[in-house]
């Protein structure tokens, strides 16, 4: 590891650790708008510069926190502050509600309004007199307890309190807005019961986005002047109905646009080492997962990608999830869903009709590992399922054995053949060289008498050609000989001819004729008079010596 990416939350900045390299200082100075913190001893590089930072430090083996690599996919999701609940109380059940009249016309006003009342104006309450009046007219027309149905929202915000708070929302088909919302209270002692007897029935939890049909009383708080309906019991067969249906038009509407067994469909590509995992960094059932991968003999490469696997952020962190690795399908063999096991409702989420179509469609063969045994979702229907991340990490541990073994057996199963080729061959070349050997000797020894015969039928040829070519050379040596002494007399009379001429040419025999010879002061030789010029020093040389002179005039002949 040559150094570490982290994540700073506060600064929404990325912090970049590594012993100093030059190498490396070069890399981080390219990316943009980083800067050197000094107290820190680290560089510091916006959030929004992360696929930069990705690309330029994965390749030099960095360490990048579980939040880097989910801000690059966009799975990092900030958990919204959970709102306090406000403080309600129930109605107390052992005392008789207070009754409340409504002052007559005509009443004695209260003392801040002292002033005489017109006979015929309206009463006049204080707040909590109004409220009670509220309070006792719907305790009148709702005496009994009575069965409410809705979808559960705020649900989970409310999370590890005694009592839960949260709404009942009534949803009209294609519409954003809800119809109507009435606030629900959930108290300790009625969540306990309610819980011990859905985890008896097939495992069901309460959580947004859930259809429930409540049992409920009535109730106003004359305090605080809110309504609620306090929850008194639930029907779990009619939330799982409603999950069952739900699912089973989700599964026909994958089937008829043919991608119910699409991704089942596709291969895995074997072996499959390269493993993209979508799942919490904090579930035990990557954990488990990633244990049994580390301790197979064989070299897992897995990339994870954070997500919520639960709650309210689960679908969107998922849907970014499968996006970003379609995107870089390329750098996997497979994509794992991975969670521990929960309750039906908390599974739910894997039974989200985007989830399903995004897995159905992608690129990569997608193995799920979700819940237990028992638990079945729409994601473990469409997409090959080992039901728990154990099961998973061993089937894909299994397939990669398998793989090696098999490419164990081959590769003996290569070399026992390619050694009974060889062996085949070599046979067969061994024949065939003493097959070669007795043919080239028979050749040889047919070749020899037949040399010895053409041998002596030449010899006579031979001697009669010698003779004749002896012949032709001793008549070709005499006319070369005749021919050399001609050309040696015509050779000699030509120089003698040539010697006479160079003798009448010689100066010095212009000279001892009486003439005699300028030379210009460089010692050349003047031929005519346009080459001197008067004042020139000349030289004469006659036959007996030289005189110096000088050049008085230049007079050229008259033509």
């Amino acid at each position: 590891m040559s150094g570490s990416v982290e994540f700073d939350p506060d600064q929404q900045q990325l912090v970049i650790r590594f012993p100093y390299r030059e190498d490396l200082v070069a890399v981080v100075k390219e990316l943009p708008g980083r800067r050197w913190d000094p107290k820190q001893k680290c560089w510091r590089v916006p959030s929004s510069q992360v696929t930069a930072v990705y690309q330029a430090l994965s390749r030099h083996l960095f360490d990048f926190a579980p939040e880097v690599p989910a801000l690059l996919a966009g799975t990092l999701g900030q958990a919204a502050p959970t709102p306090q609940p406000p403080k309600l109380e129930a109605a107390p059940r052992d005392r008789a509600p207070r009754q409340a009249s409504l002052p007559l016309a005509g009443a004695a006003a209260p003392a801040a309004h002292s002033a005489e009342v017109p006979a015929d104006a309206p009463p006049t309450l204080r707040i909590s007199q109004l409220n009670t009046l509220v309070r006792d007219g719907l305790r009148r027309q709702f005496p009994d307890s009575f069965w409410l149905c809705g979808e559960v929202a705020d649900f989970d915000k409310s999370a590890g309190r005694q009592h839960r708070f949260f709404q009942l929302v009534e949803k009209a088909p294609q519409q954003p807005r809800p119809l109507a919302v009435v606030e629900v209270a959930l108290f300790g002692s009625t969540a306990e019961r309610l819980a011990q007897k859905l985890a008896a029935d097939d495992g069901a939890a309460l959580r947004d986005g859930v259809e429930v049909r409540v049992l409920v009383k009535i109730d106003f708080y004359v305090g605080t002047g809110r309504f609620q309906v306090v929850v008194q019991d639930l029907d779990p067969s009619f939330t799982l109905g409603k999950l069952a249906l739900a699912r089973q038009q989700l599964l026909r509407d994958l089937r008829d646009q043919g991608l119910y067994h699409r991704n089942r469909s596709l291969g895995l590509p074997v072996p499959a080492l390269r493993l993209g995992v979508l799942s919490s960094p904090d579930a035990d059932g990557w954990h488990d997962f990633l244990q049994h991968l580390h301790e197979a003999p064989l070299g897992f490469d897995v990339t994870l990608l954070p997500i919520k696997v639960q709650g309210a952020e689960l679908r969107p962190t998922l849907l970014a999830g499968l996006r970003w690795f379609a995107a870089h399908a390329v750098q996997f063999d497979a994509l794992c869903i991975v969670r521990g096991g929960g309750s039906r409702t908390d599974l739910g989420g894997f039974d989200d009709r985007d989830v399903a179509f995004a897995v159905a469609r992608h690129p990569l063969k997608i193995l799920v590992g979700i819940g237990h045994q028992r638990d079945e979702s729409v994601l473990d229907l469409i997409a090959h399922s080992a039901k728990t991340p154990t099961a998973l990490a061993e089937l894909l541990v299994a397939a990669a054995l398998d793989a090696r073994h098999h490419v164990h057996e081959q590769g003996l199963r290569l070399a026992e053949a390619v050694q009974n080729h060889l062996d085949r061959e070599q046979r067969h070349l061994t024949h065939q060289g003493r097959r070669l050997a007795l043919s080239a000797q028979r050749r040889v020894h047919q070749a020899r008498l037949a040399l010895v015969a053409t041998a002596r039928g030449t010899t006579t040829a031979v001697q009669w050609l010698l003779q004749r070519e002896r012949t032709g050379l001793a008549t070709t040596a005499r006319r070369l000989a005749t021919a050399t002494a001609y050309k040696l007399e015509r050779t000699h009379s030509a120089l003698a001819e040539q010697q006479a001429r160079l003798r009448l040419l010689d100066p010095a025999a212009v000279l001892r004729r009486g003439f005699a010879m300028v030379h210009t002061q460089d010692g050349r030789v003047a031929p005519d008079a346009a080459r001197l010029a008067p004042a020139a020093q000349i030289e004469l040389r006659f036959r007996d010596g030289r005189i110096a002179a000088q050049v008085l005039s230049v007079r050229p002949n008259t033509p």
